[in-house]
Protein backbone atom coordinates (compact mmCIF):
# COMPACT_ATOMS: atom_id res chain seq x y z
CA UNK A 1 0.00 0.00 0.00
CA UNK A 2 2.76 2.46 1.17
CA UNK A 3 4.46 1.58 -2.33
CA UNK A 4 1.48 2.56 -4.80
CA UNK A 5 0.93 5.88 -2.77
CA UNK A 6 4.41 6.43 -3.23
CA UNK A 7 4.18 5.46 -7.29
CA UNK A 8 0.62 7.70 -7.12
CA UNK A 9 2.90 10.58 -5.33
CA UNK A 10 5.62 10.31 -8.15
CA UNK A 11 3.21 10.21 -10.94
CA UNK A 12 1.05 13.53 -9.64
CA UNK A 13 4.46 15.63 -9.44
CA UNK A 14 5.72 14.18 -12.70
CA UNK A 15 2.41 15.44 -13.81
CA UNK A 16 2.52 19.00 -12.33
CA UNK A 17 4.97 20.68 -14.75
CA UNK A 18 2.70 20.19 -17.70
CA UNK A 19 -0.95 20.95 -15.61
CA UNK A 20 1.17 24.07 -14.27
CA UNK A 21 1.88 25.29 -17.59
CA UNK A 22 -1.87 24.56 -19.16
CA UNK A 23 -3.25 26.37 -16.56
CA UNK A 24 -0.36 29.40 -17.54
CA UNK A 25 -1.99 28.61 -21.16
CA UNK A 26 -5.87 29.31 -19.65
CA UNK A 27 -4.21 32.13 -17.76
CA UNK A 28 -2.96 33.96 -20.92
CA UNK A 29 -6.47 33.74 -22.49
CA UNK A 30 -7.81 35.87 -19.59
CA UNK A 31 -5.51 38.49 -20.36
CA UNK A 32 -2.03 37.28 -17.97
CA UNK A 33 1.33 37.70 -19.11
CA UNK A 34 2.35 34.44 -20.46
CA UNK A 35 3.15 33.40 -24.19
CA UNK A 36 3.12 29.91 -25.32
CA UNK A 37 3.61 26.54 -23.86
CA UNK A 38 6.63 23.72 -24.34
CA UNK A 39 6.98 20.60 -22.52
CA UNK A 40 9.62 18.20 -22.58
CA UNK A 41 11.79 15.33 -21.12
CA UNK A 42 15.67 15.95 -20.19
CA UNK A 43 18.40 13.65 -18.25
CA UNK A 44 21.21 14.60 -16.12
CA UNK A 45 22.91 14.83 -12.73
CA UNK A 46 19.63 15.30 -11.34
CA UNK A 47 17.82 12.17 -12.88
CA UNK A 48 15.45 11.79 -15.11
CA UNK A 49 12.93 14.83 -15.58
CA UNK A 50 10.15 16.60 -17.15
CA UNK A 51 10.21 20.47 -17.77
CA UNK A 52 7.54 22.56 -18.79
CA UNK A 53 8.21 25.80 -19.57
CA UNK A 54 5.96 29.36 -20.60
CA UNK A 55 7.08 32.86 -22.00
CA UNK A 56 6.83 35.94 -19.24
CA UNK A 57 8.56 38.05 -22.03
CA UNK A 58 8.99 36.54 -25.29
CA UNK A 59 12.36 36.00 -26.36
CA UNK A 60 13.81 37.62 -23.25
CA UNK A 61 12.11 35.89 -19.83
CA UNK A 62 10.90 32.05 -19.82
CA UNK A 63 9.36 30.57 -16.66
CA UNK A 64 10.25 26.97 -16.13
CA UNK A 65 9.13 24.33 -13.84
CA UNK A 66 9.67 20.49 -13.79
CA UNK A 67 10.32 17.50 -11.51
CA UNK A 68 13.68 15.29 -11.55
CA UNK A 69 14.02 11.65 -10.19
CA UNK A 70 17.21 9.63 -9.88
CA UNK A 71 18.18 6.53 -7.53
CA UNK A 72 21.68 5.85 -6.58
CA UNK A 73 23.78 3.29 -4.38
CA UNK A 74 27.16 4.27 -2.91
CA UNK A 75 29.70 3.05 -0.58
CA UNK A 76 31.79 4.59 1.81
CA UNK A 77 33.80 3.85 5.69
CA UNK A 78 34.55 5.38 8.69
CA UNK A 79 36.32 4.11 10.93
CA UNK A 80 35.78 0.67 10.74
CA UNK A 81 32.16 0.77 9.91
CA UNK A 82 31.36 -0.05 6.22
CA UNK A 83 28.29 2.06 5.13
CA UNK A 84 26.15 0.97 2.16
CA UNK A 85 23.87 4.36 1.13
CA UNK A 86 20.54 4.58 -0.88
CA UNK A 87 20.58 7.84 -2.39
CA UNK A 88 16.98 9.44 -3.53
CA UNK A 89 17.87 12.17 -6.06
CA UNK A 90 14.32 14.28 -6.27
CA UNK A 91 13.33 17.77 -6.60
CA UNK A 92 10.82 20.03 -8.33
CA UNK A 93 12.95 23.55 -9.94
CA UNK A 94 10.78 26.40 -10.53
CA UNK A 95 13.09 28.52 -12.23
CA UNK A 96 13.36 31.86 -14.59
CA UNK A 97 15.42 32.07 -17.68
CA UNK A 98 16.51 35.49 -18.77
CA UNK A 99 18.13 35.57 -22.33
CA UNK A 100 20.70 38.75 -22.26
CA UNK A 101 21.33 38.86 -26.38
CA UNK A 102 17.89 37.74 -27.34
CA UNK A 103 19.17 34.44 -28.59
CA UNK A 104 19.47 30.57 -27.49
CA UNK A 105 21.72 31.63 -24.56
CA UNK A 106 20.62 32.39 -21.16
CA UNK A 107 20.62 32.84 -17.74
CA UNK A 108 18.62 30.78 -14.82
CA UNK A 109 18.10 31.11 -11.84
CA UNK A 110 15.06 29.77 -9.08
CA UNK A 111 14.68 27.03 -6.21
CA UNK A 112 14.68 23.63 -6.17
CA UNK A 113 12.03 22.12 -4.00
CA UNK A 114 14.23 19.50 -2.79
CA UNK A 115 13.30 16.10 -1.50
CA UNK A 116 17.23 14.70 -1.53
CA UNK A 117 17.66 11.86 0.86
CA UNK A 118 20.83 9.46 1.62
CA UNK A 119 19.47 6.25 3.67
CA UNK A 120 22.48 4.50 5.31
CA UNK A 121 23.15 1.10 6.60
CA UNK A 122 25.94 -0.09 8.84
CA UNK A 123 27.92 -3.10 9.00
CA UNK A 124 31.00 -4.10 11.00
CA UNK A 125 34.35 -4.39 9.57
CA UNK A 126 35.80 -8.15 10.92
CA UNK A 127 32.49 -8.51 13.41
CA UNK A 128 32.74 -5.62 15.11
CA UNK A 129 32.38 -1.75 15.46
CA UNK A 130 34.51 0.87 16.85
CA UNK A 131 32.74 4.09 17.49
CA UNK A 132 34.78 7.13 19.85
CA UNK A 133 37.58 4.36 20.20
CA UNK A 134 35.11 1.99 21.55
CA UNK A 135 34.93 -1.46 20.30
CA UNK A 136 31.51 -2.96 20.16
CA UNK A 137 30.15 -6.50 19.39
CA UNK A 138 27.62 -6.68 16.24
CA UNK A 139 24.71 -8.11 18.63
CA UNK A 140 25.89 -5.06 21.17
CA UNK A 141 25.10 -2.50 18.40
CA UNK A 142 22.31 -4.27 16.78
CA UNK A 143 21.11 -2.55 13.84
CA UNK A 144 22.89 0.82 12.51
CA UNK A 145 21.10 2.74 9.81
CA UNK A 146 20.56 6.53 9.42
CA UNK A 147 18.90 9.54 7.61
CA UNK A 148 20.51 12.03 5.90
CA UNK A 149 18.17 15.81 5.13
CA UNK A 150 19.21 18.77 3.29
CA UNK A 151 17.66 22.17 3.09
CA UNK A 152 13.84 21.69 1.99
CA UNK A 153 14.34 24.78 -0.42
CA UNK A 154 17.67 24.78 -2.49
CA UNK A 155 18.70 28.24 -4.48
CA UNK A 156 20.08 27.15 -8.17
CA UNK A 157 22.43 29.42 -10.48
CA UNK A 158 23.32 28.44 -14.21
CA UNK A 159 23.65 28.62 -17.47
CA UNK A 160 21.81 27.38 -20.34
CA UNK A 161 21.26 26.90 -24.10
CA UNK A 162 18.33 27.05 -26.13
CA UNK A 163 15.14 28.87 -26.13
CA UNK A 164 11.84 26.40 -26.14
CA UNK A 165 9.63 29.62 -26.64
CA UNK A 166 11.47 30.63 -29.90
CA UNK A 167 12.27 28.69 -33.32
CA UNK A 168 11.28 25.38 -34.97
CA UNK A 169 8.33 23.38 -32.37
CA UNK A 170 11.71 20.75 -31.21
CA UNK A 171 14.17 22.67 -29.14
CA UNK A 172 17.76 21.02 -27.77
CA UNK A 173 18.26 22.85 -24.65
CA UNK A 174 21.56 22.37 -22.25
CA UNK A 175 22.11 23.80 -19.36
CA UNK A 176 25.01 23.55 -16.32
CA UNK A 177 25.06 24.86 -12.76
CA UNK A 178 24.61 24.05 -9.14
CA UNK A 179 22.13 23.77 -6.29
CA UNK A 180 23.32 25.20 -2.95
CA UNK A 181 21.22 22.57 -0.41
CA UNK A 182 23.56 22.99 2.89
CA UNK A 183 25.44 20.89 4.95
CA UNK A 184 23.51 17.43 5.15
CA UNK A 185 22.37 16.48 8.08
CA UNK A 186 23.20 13.15 9.50
CA UNK A 187 20.57 11.57 11.85
CA UNK A 188 22.01 8.09 13.12
CA UNK A 189 20.59 5.40 14.96
CA UNK A 190 21.70 2.23 16.97
CA UNK A 191 19.11 -0.36 18.28
CA UNK A 192 21.32 -1.49 21.07
CA UNK A 193 22.02 2.13 22.23
CA UNK A 194 19.13 2.33 23.78
CA UNK A 195 20.09 0.39 27.16
CA UNK A 196 23.51 1.01 26.64
CA UNK A 197 24.82 4.90 27.30
CA UNK A 198 28.00 4.88 26.80
CA UNK A 199 27.14 3.26 23.12
CA UNK A 200 24.58 5.85 22.76
CA UNK A 201 27.16 8.37 23.21
CA UNK A 202 29.73 6.88 21.40
CA UNK A 203 27.08 6.46 18.38
CA UNK A 204 26.28 10.18 19.13
CA UNK A 205 30.08 10.88 18.43
CA UNK A 206 30.01 8.31 15.05
CA UNK A 207 27.14 10.91 14.16
CA UNK A 208 28.89 13.81 14.63
CA UNK A 209 31.87 12.45 12.52
CA UNK A 210 29.92 11.40 9.58
CA UNK A 211 28.79 15.18 9.64
CA UNK A 212 31.92 16.41 9.44
CA UNK A 213 32.98 13.54 6.65
CA UNK A 214 29.91 14.86 4.41
CA UNK A 215 29.55 19.21 5.63
CA UNK A 216 31.72 19.84 2.21
CA UNK A 217 29.11 18.65 0.22
CA UNK A 218 26.90 21.53 0.29
CA UNK A 219 26.55 22.27 -3.64
CA UNK A 220 25.43 20.08 -6.26
CA UNK A 221 26.59 20.36 -9.70
CA UNK A 222 23.88 20.35 -12.02
CA UNK A 223 24.46 19.34 -15.61
CA UNK A 224 21.64 18.29 -18.21
CA UNK A 225 19.85 17.97 -21.72
CA UNK A 226 16.69 17.81 -23.06
CA UNK A 227 14.28 17.70 -26.05
CA UNK A 228 11.42 20.28 -25.42
CA UNK A 229 8.22 20.91 -27.72
CA UNK A 230 6.22 23.71 -28.06
CA UNK A 231 2.72 23.51 -28.13
CA UNK A 232 0.46 25.96 -30.52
Amino acid sequence: MKRNRNKLRKSMLMAAPVAALLLAGNAFAMGMPFHGIAAGLGVGTEGIGVQGTTAIIPKILNLNVGFDYLHLSRSFHTSNVNYNAGVNLQGEPITVSWFPFQGNFNVTAGVFINENRFNVTGTPTGGTYTFNGHTYTASQVGSLTGKTHFNGAAPYVGIGWGDPMDGGRLTFTANVGAIYEGAPNVSLTATGAAANPLLASDVQAEQNSLNNKVSGYQWWPVMGVGLMYRFG
